[in-house]
């Protein structure tokens, strides 16, 4: 769980007072507080300040925070902050609007600034929790790389390292199976064998049939 000076909040707000007063508030939680001017400096300071949650006001010049609003969430997708935009348009047609674009909460201003804080901690609350939750899925990705890995050297280590009986001479397979030599052998280069006899072996059990040469020797 992140620590309150490990979250970072961004105040998009044109009025510089409330912009002011909001940013001293957000700092007193122990938050790392960032300020825009307009949605313009909004967007470029959620590029380089990658904030986890976003207060903007509405009405704001050039770009207002509706837009600013519908860029980050389409844009960043599952990485957007949350966000929360505060405006003096109560109406519910007006609610329905901003939340359908990508809002994550709504405040109608003046806002009682008790509301508002309860409304970022219950925000950033979610915001903590999908970040832990994305780590984590990359984390069992990694795990289960790694154990893919590791299964992938043990099958190789099982066929470099054939186990053989010391008496009988069977191969046991994969699957712990046992073949003969010429069986396991056969299965794996699908040749089939001919038998000879070579050159020790001859003289131990053949000594009869040895050349001239080698028998005077």
């Amino acid at each position: 769980m992140k620590r309150p000076e490990e979250i970072k909040v961004l105040v998009v707000e044109d009025d510089p007072f409330f912009q002011r007063v909001l940013t001293k508030r957000l700092q007193a939680e122990g938050y790392e507080v960032l300020s825009a001017a307009d949605g313009r400096e909004g967007m470029k300071a959620i590029v380089a300040f990658e904030p986890d949650l976003v207060i903007s006001d509405w009405m704001m010049p050039e770009v207002d925070g509706l837009e600013l609003c519908q860029s980050v969430k389409t844009g960043l997708k599952e990485a957007a902050p949350y966000f929360i935009l505060l405006t003096a348009k109560g109406e519910i047609s007006n609610r329905l609007l901003a939340l359908d674009t990508g809002a994550d909460d709504y405040l109608v201003k003046p806002c009682d600034q008790g509301e508002l804080m309860a409304r970022v901690r219950a925000g950033l609350r979610i915001v903590i929790l999908a970040q832990e939750l994305r780590a984590t899925v990359g984390e069992l990705h990694v795990a289960n790389a790694e154990l893919q890995s590791a299964r992938t050297e043990v099958e190789r280590l099982t066929h470099e390292l054939l186990p053989i009986c010391a008496f009988c001479r069977k191969v046991r397979d994969a699957e712990g199976h046992w073949h003969s030599l010429e069986d396991y052998v056969a299965q794996l280069k699908q040749a089939d064998f001919t038998h000879g006899i070579c050159p020790p072996c001859r003289v131990e059990h053949y000594p009869a049939i040895l050349p001239e040469k080698r028998k005077s020797a």
